[in-house]
């Protein structure tokens, strides 16, 4: 059963959405919801339904730069990526600040008397892969230096690209020297991703389960709807009390940059809900925050899994969007069946033509 909260405030409006035919994004979104690209229609689909996306945040949109008026420009998905790159991989605490931080995203921050109690930890997980191509790019301050510790504490010399075996054998090897050298490397690793590191999406711990139970995380990645996670991916992950996390934001598409699997949250709720990669598993609830940094970021580690199943039987064509239609629909009704008030959902999803 979905656990929410609901909010003591009505959604501003709908935004993006189909009826608003005169909004100079309107063609550029029909294009994306056109594209035979895999992921490009559910993902014009969460930009058209977000009921998060208030007046304040799309005039923040309108002002960035990134996206393309009527059906000129490079495409609402490279805009997407674009405007994730340039407003969502800050620090909240300098200016310009992350645009989660910003006045214009404030409806989204979570109250305090909503907050989950210190005692509900919040679990992040990051691909290993995922993470080492963040910090291995040319242009990153730190480059040379997080490769000479990586060398030290695992004895491996990182390629600018890491192949599998190559991430294979620096985890292997953290492992045999044991947690706090694990503690080290991720140390490193927060350092010198520095202020550029974007924001963490986090799940509450006991709605996942026991991580250290099990070296096989795959039921994680698909309660937690992480589809860009592939067989045999190492994982990292963190556990913490949300009062380490500073500020919690509800997540809106524009956090979920142009990541198909997110799926909006129905008005009236607190928190997201996540689209599970199978039928039968819970909709974890889960939040956006600033990263946790040195110290925090090293202690809070609780060490690396492995992907050894499948995610999401996916397998490529047009399955894909099969996929992605059967996933949508069920996750629709999971969220109007277990609403506790459920008229606002359904009217949301039916609007967006989510449920027949």
């Amino acid at each position: 059963m979905i656990a929410t909260t609901l909010v003591s405030t009505q959604p501003a409006s709908f935004l993006f959405d189909r009826a608003r035919s005169a909004h100079p994004w309107f063609a550029a979104l029909n294009a994306l919801q056109s594209s035979a690209e895999p992921g490009h229609a559910p993902l014009a689909q969460n930009w058209r339904m977000d009921v998060r996306v208030d007046a304040t945040r799309e005039a923040h949109f309108n002002t960035a730069g990134c996206f393309p008026n009527g059906s000129s420009g490079s495409g609402f998905d490279a805009a997407i990526k674009e405007y994730y790159a340039h407003y969502l991989c800050r620090s909240p605490a300098v200016d310009p600040c992350a645009a989660y931080a910003e006045k214009t995203n404030q409806g989204n921050l979570i109250p305090f008397d909503e907050r989950p109690a210190r005692n509900h930890r919040l679990l992040h997980l990051a691909s290993v892969k995922s993470l080492l191509m963040r910090v291995l790019k040319p242009a990153v301050p730190g480059k040379v230096d997080f490769e000479m510790a990586v060398f030290r504490l695992a004895g491996v010399r990182l390629s600018m690209y890491p192949p599998v075996a190559e991430v294979d054998k620096l985890v292997n090897a953290l492992q045999a020297r044991g947690m706090d050298t694990i503690k080290e490397f991720v140390h490193v690793l927060s350092d010198t991703l520095g202020d550029n590191e974007p924001h963490w999406w986090a799940a509450f711990a006991h709605e996942i389960g026991d991580l250290s139970a099990t070296s096989d995380w795959t039921d994680a990645v698909r309660k937690t709807g992480q589809g860009h996670i592939e067989p045999g991916e190492w994982l990292l992950a963190w556990r913490y009390s949300p009062e380490l996390a500073g500020r919690l934001y509800r997540p809106t598409v524009a956090e979920a940059g142009a990541y198909a699997f997110h799926f909006p949250s129905p008005p009236l709720t607190n928190y997201g809900i996540a689209m599970p990669l199978a039928s039968g598993l819970p909709a974890v609830r889960e939040l956006v925050h600033a990263p946790l940094k040195g110290d925090i970021s090293a202690e809070s580690c609780i060490g690396f899994g492995q992907v050894l199943g499948t995610p999401a039987a996916i397998h490529g064509g047009r399955s894909i969007a099969s996929w992605f239609q059967t996933r949508r629909h069920e996750h629709g009704q999971a969220l109007v069946s277990h609403q506790p008030s459920h008229i606002p959902a359904e009217a949301w999803l039916m609007r967006h033509a989510i449920l027949p």
